[in-house]
């Protein structure tokens, strides 16, 4: 990962994601990111996320976690360590950090295109099991963009993958206070025993909650709590990570059945 220059200290970049979030043509959803860029540092996570983080930070309690683990998008590059990793939480707040070890080996293009108020650039490249087209700015010269994706000679405005499965877009600069909130560490690991740890979630999504003893309960219908069991609800749990399935990383994608 290129070292980042002076111009992105204190830097927020806000993209939009339309992405499909399962095989089905129409199962689409809008989501709003930030990218949050502090000296050799730069968070990329849902503005939810981002509150959250900053409640935690200060001592509050921050909001819940989307059940798909697979689906949860958090990802820190740190310049410095030339690391990119991305975070994943349970239920319960147990914290998984994957290292992100594929490189991404550009080809730039002579293409070039107006997107919003930038001049940009083409490029493209393989990751995760996904060909994707980027358009990058020399307007902004910094080596970074949305999610995992850096290493251009200028801000990454925009990039897609072929399958139109997921869609990044640039769509406001701010500035920061500074200070990223970022989680704390999770258990290191690679991407395959992450894949191993999800099929385990799949098969008994509520492990840790039984191990904890937890409490359970489900709504009757009209706002009142009923008594239930971990068995009862876990069919509703793997039929939405069933529903789900269409992760960034299509090479590591489980088969859920």
């Amino acid at each position: 990962m290129a070292t980042l220059c002076l111009f992105a200290q204190n830097k927020t970049f806000v993209y939009q994601l339309d992405y499909r979030y399962s095989d089905k043509k129409d199962d689409k959803k809008k989501e709003t990111f930030t990218l949050d860029i502090v000296n050799q540092q730069s968070v990329f996570r849902t503005e939810d996320e981002k509150k959250s983080d900053s409640l935690l930070a200060n001592g509050k309690y921050g909001y819940g976690t989307n059940l798909n683990l697979e689906n949860q998008i958090y990802v820190i590059k740190d310049g410095d360590k030339n690391e990119i990793s991305k975070f994943y939480r349970t239920l319960l707040k147990t914290y998984y950090d994957v290292k992100i070890t594929e490189k991404l080996d550009w080809k730039i293009l002579p293409d070039k295109d107006k997107i919003g108020d930038f001049e940009v650039q083409k490029a493209e490249v393989n990751y995760g099991g996904r060909n994707w087209t980027a358009w990058f700015t020399a307007e902004i010269p910094i080596p970074e963009g949305p999610y995992i994706f850096n290493g251009l000679p200028g801000l990454i405005v925009k990039v897609k993958d072929s399958r139109d499965d997921y869609d990044f877009t640039l769509k406001a600069v701010k500035k920061n206070t500074g200070d990223l909130y970022l989680k704390k560490r999770g258990l290191r690991i690679d991407y395959p025993t992450f894949k191993k740890i999800m099929m385990n979630h799949y098969n008994d999504p509520y492990t840790e909650a039984r191990m904890a003893n937890v409490p359970i309960a489900k709504d009757d219908g009209n706002g009142n709590p009923v008594r239930t069991t971990f068995t009862e609800m876990t069919p509703s749990v793997q039929k939405h990570i069933r529903d789900t399935n269409n992760p960034i990383e299509l090479n590591y994608k489980n088969d859920y059945k």
